[in-house]
């Protein structure tokens, strides 16, 4: 008998889904498609780094080291390694001077006193 009421109960639920999917009106004629515009603006690459060459590097580091006595500086290929002693209120005086020279590289083996 439980078996018989449950199919029952299902084809009654299912008529009423079925009536109800029937009644809902047809609104298709109203729908309204909105439009998203969706472009995006690459910003443009930025500029390669322009890497000086070793004898305008040497002519720079010698300006730039010219204030610290105790500093040693040599390039090679655009590698500019920094050998010596320096003050820590000079480091970045010195540093600033040296990045401006566009190098490749700075290998610091400074010592800070």
């Amino acid at each position: 008998m439980k078996h018989k009421t449950f199919i029952w109960s299902l084809l009654v639920l299912s008529a009423l889904q079925f009536a109800n999917c029937k009644s809902k009106e047809d609104n298709s004629a109203t729908t309204t498609t909105t439009t998203v515009d969706t472009t995006v603006t690459m910003a443009p690459p930025p500029a390669p780094v322009e890497i000086a060459a070793d004898t305008a590097l040497e002519t720079g580091l010698r300006d730039a080291t010219k204030e610290f006595p105790d500093v040693k500086a040599t390039t090679e290929d655009g590698e500019v390694t920094l050998t010596g002693n320096i003050e820590r209120d000079q480091l970045p005086t010195l540093m600033q001077s040296i990045n401006s020279l566009h190098p490749k590289k700075i290998n610091n083996n400074l010592t800070i006193k």
